[in-house]
């Protein structure tokens, strides 16, 4: 996708991928990452998500990504965290900004400029909403680019599949056999759990779709 869809989305709050609650299904599978206490954990395009309130509330360090400073300053302000603000530079020029506090540090910018030392030594992914937010031509590159930075972290990876014909996306439909292919030669792909969440979504059920299935992976 162009920057610019993404930073007009934030622009005109139309977020409705945004979730108003912590991930359940994170909740309910964090356990499977075998994280402990410390631990990194690398949320991509993370965007404004709760999810990262609750991995600090268990004690992790968290590393994120995300285009958007409207989304980040958002971020910070609903965990009551001061910002401390730095430039992002690679070979002397400014390609993004650094927001951190302690326990957490997001880089404004383009996930393809994250290099494995910005991140530092990554233990696990959580990827709910950036593999789905893809084009299907940007994904093989990002699910490479995404295990050389991190050197193949264990993943937990949430995806969406529907008729793609009813829907255009973002979020794009993955299917099984794609995550496969993406990430089988580096991984054992495990499907955790798969549910219809249709009658949850009204509003993907307003755009035409009958059935959306929603998946979440253990890449470890």
């Amino acid at each position: 996708m162009e920057h610019t869809f993404w930073h007009h989305k934030w622009a005109q709050n139309q977020i409705g991928f945004h979730l108003s609650e912590i991930h359940p299904l994170l909740v309910r599978n964090l356990g499977l990452l075998k994280v402990k206490e410390g631990d990194r954990i690398f949320v991509p395009l993370c965007g404004k998500t709760l999810d990262i309130g609750y991995f600090l509330q268990q004690g992790f360090t968290v590393v994120a990504v995300e285009l958007s400073e409207i989304a980040v300053t958002e971020l910070f302000a609903q965990l009551g965290l001061q910002a401390d603000v730095t430039a992002w530079q690679k070979e002397g020029q400014e390609i993004g900004k650094i927001y951190q506090a302690p326990g957490l540090k997001v880089f404004v910018g383009d996930f393809f400029a994250l290099t494995a030392s910005d991140l530092g030594k990554v233990v696990a992914v959580y990827d709910r909403a950036a593999l789905i937010a893809l084009p299907a031509q940007m994904r093989a590159d990002y699910s490479l680019h995404m295990m050389k930075i991190t050197a193949d972290a264990a993943q937990l990876l949430i995806t969406l599949s529907y008729d793609q014909e009813c829907m255009a996306g973002p979020p794009f439909s993955v299917s099984d056999e794609e995550v496969t292919a993406l990430y089988g030669d580096h991984y054992p792909v495990q499907k955790v759990t798969e549910s219809d969440i249709i009658e949850h979504e009204p509003h993907f059920a307003a755009k035409g779709l009958s059935a959306m299935q929603q998946t979440l992976y253990l890449l470890k």
